[in-house]
């Protein structure tokens, strides 16, 4: 037995719903989700059937998860997704979404090896790197 992946992670935040909207801007599902023992429901951001983002307001993190990381911040995320398709279909999509591209795309070294990078902000000032692999205009 052994890890095998990255299941979700949490994001603190300031407001949920500047927070859904900007994800579903990125093409995500956020939303509520139950939780298990009749504990009510928690937002989300969904990123694929297997990986999502927990999300908790900023006055209420402490309170609603007695495991809070100390030292919680907004703005302090700093993350990547992969992008499917190439660099040209991220940045119009971006554009397209109303995302303002940081800079320029940027080589990059990801989980599987090198690939090209955009990055934006979200609602809360946390980083979101989008990156693609094998993109022949830019190997």
């Amino acid at each position: 037995m052994a890890i095998e992946a990255i299941d979700h992670w949490v994001l603190v935040v300031k407001d949920l719903e500047a927070t859904f909207a900007f994800y579903r801007k990125l093409g995500l599902e956020a939303g509520w989700q139950e939780r298990p023992g009749g504990r009510g429901t928690r937002p989300i951001i969904r990123i694929s059937e297997t990986q999502k983002l927990n999300l908790y307001v900023v006055d209420r993190y402490e309170i609603e998860s007695p495991t809070h990381a100390p030292g919680y911040a907004l703005g302090s995320a700093d993350f990547c997704l992969k992008w499917q398709g190439s660099v040209q279909e991220a940045q119009d999509f971006l554009k397209q979404a109303g995302v303002p591209v940081l800079q320029e795309p940027a080589a990059r070294s990801g989980a599987l090896g090198p690939g090209t990078s955009l990055y934006v902000r979200d609602p809360d000032n946390n980083l979101i790197e989008l990156i693609t692999y094998g993109d022949p205009k830019y190997r």
